[in-house]
């Protein structure tokens, strides 16, 4: 038998030791930030600095040499880091033959303790989900839901029920819940209820003008006037080219103000794009960059995204306080929309235990560049509550980072959920062609076995929707028995038989 070669387990070893120095170092330098989290998180919390050391580091040719020495290469450490590198260096120190035993600091979280810690605080906040599959399902109700529908849903594998705050008031929503609570009692199934708060979430409130842009052949670049007031909005800008222009307000004004030349901005899920040229008073006018198909029709009441733009608009409107005083006494968890800093998350922890509902899950939607960039603060932050879950809003995650990047945005947020043991939900436009048509696409349904991945997936209101929730639930039990996390689970083919 070959031996290894003992320069490339030496090498191994002085990675590996520099790495587990640099777990514990992180730990020490934001105790503080440990000492704040609910004691359920702390395990979580402090595997999660573990990891977020073990990642600011470039582990690409360590992964090859620990391969080479038929050890793990350190690609499923997420939720027990410091027992990985422990794992590691009790075989490699096998291989240099060195007998002497290691001081060990008993690490946060195991092999086996991880993933069950993780599973404790989905059960928690998300509830169980049905037999064969550990990833829940959520449905965003639509507010006309009569009860029939309600109990198909429960039967068919709704774990989770979604209502979107942005739409509708506390009377529609409390009618919807009374329906929902008889539903769920002729059928026996239990479930969970989510309300989203709107946030803060620009959208279209007035047009001025013929609403299609329209990109023409000659290759020149149709511009609008996005502005606090459409009726002055010609008026502030001045000249003869903005009068040709079409005026389309925004629902959060302010938002105006923010804005500065280069800035892009994006109309409905990036179906239209343009770029800011100039600003004045109460108004900015937008060149547009692209159309999809051409031509897009504005329309009052589609959202708009500002990825460049640092917003100074509150993270809860007026609206927003109002509907947590229903979400209080009717929810079990609430989703804060359009998170971007951990104030955000802190106002939201001090309105809550303003209104005795501290008890209530808090689940991160995120959906803006600056909550991507800051979900390790955002996630220590939330952790200081009891219940604590992080959506991927994936729609306005492509908008605001570039559908090119998304792929492995979406990736990072499930390893970094999964890190600090918090359950993960999949979201936005899952199976949304089946929903819609009745028919799914090959795309979606791949994005559906993939949502296997977290703790639960969530599918948007649609006309197909009992249906969809039916395939889902299959994808799921199917994959349930192929996949954990990033781990293939090797269970026997029957398709590797001969005869």
């Amino acid at each position: 038998m070959a031996c290894p070669d003992p320069q490339v387990v030496e090498h191994a070893l002085a990675a590996v030791e520099a790495l587990r120095a640099s777990a514990g170092e992180h730990e020490q330098r934001y105790r503080h930030l440990l000492e704040a989290v609910h004691p359920r998180h702390r395990a979580g919390a402090t595997n999660l600095l573990h990891y977020l050391a073990v990642r600011q580091q470039d582990l690409r040719e360590l992964q090859r040499r620990l391969a080479s020495l038929g050890l793990s290469s350190l690609g499923r450490l997420e939720s027990c880091a410091l027992a990985s590198l422990d794992a590691v260096l009790g075989a490699l120190d096998a291989l240099a033959r060195r007998p002497e035993a290691r001081e060990r600091v008993e690490p946060p979280t195991t092999f086996a303790s991880g993933g069950a810690l993780l599973e404790e605080h989905a059960l928690a906040l998300l509830g169980e989900g049905g037999q064969g599959r550990q990833t829940r399902v959520m449905v965003t109700l639509p507010g006309d839901a009569r009860k029939g529908e309600l109990k198909r849903l429960l039967q068919g594998g709704m774990d989770i029920a979604r209502i979107n705050c942005s739409k509708g008031d506390a009377d529609a929503w409390a009618e919807l819940l009374e329906r929902l609570r008889k539903a769920g009692q002729e059928t026996g199934v239990a479930y969970k209820v989510l309300c989203d708060i709107a946030g803060p979430n620009p959208r279209v409130s007035k047009i001025g003008g013929s609403a299609r842009v329209t990109l023409p052949a000659s290759g020149e670049r149709p511009r609008f006037w996005l502005c606090k007031d459409v009726k002055r909005a010609r008026a502030l800008a001045g000249g003869a080219e903005a009068e040709e222009a079409l005026a389309v307000g925004c629902s959060i004004p302010e938002v105006v103000d923010d804005l500065r030349p280069g800035h892009r901005v994006f109309y409905d899920d990036g179906r239209l794009g343009g770029t800011v040229q100039a600003v004045t008073e109460g108004a900015a006018l937008v060149e547009v960059d692209f159309a999809r198909q051409g031509s897009v029709k504005l329309k009052p009441g589609k959202g708009l995204n500002f990825p460049d733009t640092e917003l100074g608009i509150p993270s809860l409107a007026p609206k927003d306080l109002e509907d947590l005083d229903f979400i209080a006494r009717h929810a079990d968890m609430v989703g804060l929309s359009f998170v971007r800093s951990p104030s955000d998350v802190e106002r939201l922890q001090a309105e809550l235990s303003a209104r005795e509902a501290a008890h209530l899950g808090i689940v991160l939607k995120i959906e803006t560049t600056p909550a991507f960039q800051q979900l390790p603060r955002l996630l220590l932050t939330a952790m200081r509550s009891e219940n604590v879950g992080v959506m991927l809003a994936r729609g306005d995650m492509a908008v605001e980072m570039g559908f090119v990047r998304l792929a492995e945005v979406q990736e990072e947020l499930l390893w970094l959920c999964e890190a600090a043991l918090v359950p993960a939900i999949w979201a936005t436009q899952v199976l949304e062609s089946l929903n819609k048509t009745g028919v799914p696409t090959r795309g979606e349904v791949t994005d559906a076995a993939m949502s296997s991945r977290a703790e639960c997936v969530m599918l948007n209101q649609g006309e197909n929707i009992v249906a969809t929730v039916a395939f889902v639930v299959d994808v799921l039990k199917r994959m349930h028995e192929h996949q954990d996390k990033k781990r293939a689970l090797m269970r026997p083919l029957s398709v590797s038989r001969l005869d």
